[in-house]
């Protein structure tokens, strides 16, 4: 993987304490929403286990670590919305386990803030008392979703979000109009933004337009499925504020009261949190629901 330059001077923080032989054996990884903290911890995990990371002409930036066969490591990914205890108790067992090769063992738990309660209690007793020649990498943009007692037992490793360095890095990659474009939809976060292009998703807005419109707005909802429902949902969100600020030229955006919209957006929020957090929720009812209700506030503003 690339180092991303505005994880650069965390990574050279991190090599400062292992040469000082002084990094934490429990790590916390923290980014704002769509700024790379699994990237940094794949990186992190390489360094730790002292090889090297593979790329993938295709996705330079994938993150190579969740599959890498080494017996020093242990990589937890949520199943569904949530991260269960079976999955977090196997990682205890191997971190009081035996080194094999690597000159440290690496656990790492993605998307920590997706432990269910009985998970996080069980890697709580494992942070209490960290095995020696082990560590510990929780990686998390939601830090407010985990136990108080875990993130005071982690040292925190906190990405910053420099928007100029993300720009320079994104223009690399992709036409400037094509950036400057989209880069408000995903809330000037590079790793979404990039990830959102790579992946082909359109400008949410003629979506938007079109269900504001639809006569039976439930119709739209097809294209809407194949997103990711997080970035879906967040991207929605920001056109709301917009609206809100009266920064939309559409027409049928025009008018449209401050109370309706503030209705619609406590259901945009309360659909983001099932589709999110809930491994039983219906994605296509939720966001048909989403659309009537946007329909419906667009076609009656007063």
């Amino acid at each position: 993987m690339t180092m991303l330059p505005w994880q650069a001077a965390t990574a050279a923080h991190v090599e400062q304490l292992l040469e000082l032989d002084r990094l934490p054996h429990a790590l916390l990884v923290r980014a704002p929403v769509g700024w790379g903290e699994v990237y940094f911890a794949d990186w992190l995990t390489h360094r730790l286990l002292e090889v090297p990371q593979t790329r993938s002409d295709e996705d330079p930036l994938a993150v190579s670590a969740r599959t890498l066969a080494h017996a020093d490591l242990r990589w937890v990914q949520p199943d569904g919305a949530v991260i269960k205890v079976d999955d977090i108790r196997m990682l205890a067992e191997f971190a009081v386990g035996t080194r094999q090769s690597a000159p440290r063992k690496v656990a790492v738990v993605e998307r920590a803030d997706l432990m269910n309660p009985s998970a996080a209690n069980a890697l709580l007793k494992t942070l209490e008392e960290p095995p020696a020649h082990t560590h510990l990498i929780l990686s998390t943009s939601q830090p407010g979703r985990l136990l108080p007692t875990i993130v005071s037992r982690c040292q925190s490793l906190v990405l910053g979000a420099d928007e100029l360095a993300a720009r320079r890095w994104l223009l690399e990659r992709w036409d400037e109009q094509v950036v400057d474009a989209r880069l408000f939809e995903y809330g000037h976060a590079p790793m979404a933004c990039d990830e959102g292009l790579r992946t082909g998703e359109e400008s949410l807005l003629p979506v938007l337009s079109l269900i504001a419109r639809a006569e039976h707005p439930a119709q739209a909802v097809d294209g809407l499925l194949s997103l990711d429902a997080d970035r879906l949902l967040a991207r929605w969100y920001r056109y709301c504020v917009a609206l809100a600020a009266g920064q939309l030229s559409e027409t049928w955006a025009e008018g449209v009261s401050t109370r309706k919209l503030a209705v619609f957006v406590d259901e945009l929020v309360r659909t983001r949190r099932q589709m999110l957090y809930s491994n039983s929720a219906n994605g296509r009812l939720l966001l048909e629901r989403l659309s009537v209700s946007w329909r419906r506030m667009c076609a009656s503003p007063a």
